[in-house]
């Protein structure tokens, strides 16, 4: 999630910042022990992905808990607008402008980012092993963007998340919102960029929280899995 827009496209990613509510996965973690549905069989594969492309990410419960957050590791989820489409564990997403046009495609964006990703098409955008690394491949790029911004380890996975989820360009503008708001501190994002909203605060029918409220609560809500991920990924 870089300063100029999610994956080239800025905001691109407004699709991943509504899959949360759209597939139930809101802001409660699954009970305790209880691995979500496919995530036991395609964790190991996370896991090579994750040893082979970014070896030193940490926490390493952090990648588990967001995709968990995004699909609630439901290989086959599938997210359908009348403006967006949406698949796999990770939810890779393209939209569509009213005439029809294309208005990002975020599949084709983070398959131009690794050639291991050449092959990966919408034709089977849910393969595990295409998503897999994808995730891996997209969040390390958002947290080498991250680094420069906020200060510490766990404010940086917590932008990468936002930018994730709702687009570099979001979490640009609300730098520069912080940045003149008295009292918030640009360099960190809980409790002050997270309260800078530069999308919408109107809810949306069908989604139950505004798309800044998404947003904002994405990172949280990625940490607050976590847990249950810290042993099976050591």
């Amino acid at each position: 999630m870089r300063l100029a827009a999610c994956l080239v496209v800025a905001d691109a990613a407004i699709a991943s910042m509504l899959v949360a509510l759209v597939l139930g996965a809101t802001g409660a973690a699954a009970a305790p022990g209880a691995l979500p549905v496919d995530a036991a069989r395609l964790l190991p594969q996370l896991r090579a992905e994750m040893d082979a492309t970014w070896p030193g990410v940490a926490p390493r419960a952090w990648i588990p808990a967001l995709i968990e957050q995004e699909s609630l590791w439901r290989e086959r989820a599938t997210l359908r607008t009348a403006r967006e489409h949406g698949c796999g564990v990770g939810q890779f997403t393209r939209a569509f402008a009213a005439d029809g046009s294309l208005r990002f495609d975020a599949l084709a964006e983070t398959r131009a980012l690794d050639p291991r990703l050449a092959g990966w098409s919408w034709a089977d955008c849910a393969r595990p092993e295409y998503q897999l690394r994808a995730v891996v491949v997209k969040l390390r790029m958002h947290d080498r963007q991250c680094q420069p911004l906020v200060r510490g380890n766990r404010q940086v996975k917590a932008c990468a998340a936002a930018m994730y989820n709702g687009g570099a360009g979001s979490v640009a503008k609300r730098v520069r919102s912080c940045s003149i708001a008295s009292g918030c501190d640009p360099g960190l994002w809980f409790d002050h960029l997270e309260r800078q909203c530069p999308q919408s605060r109107q809810r949306v029918a069908g989604y139950g929280e505004s798309f800044c409220d998404i947003n904002s609560k994405y990172p949280a809500r990625v940490e607050a899995r976590m847990p249950r991920y810290e042993k099976v990924m050591r």
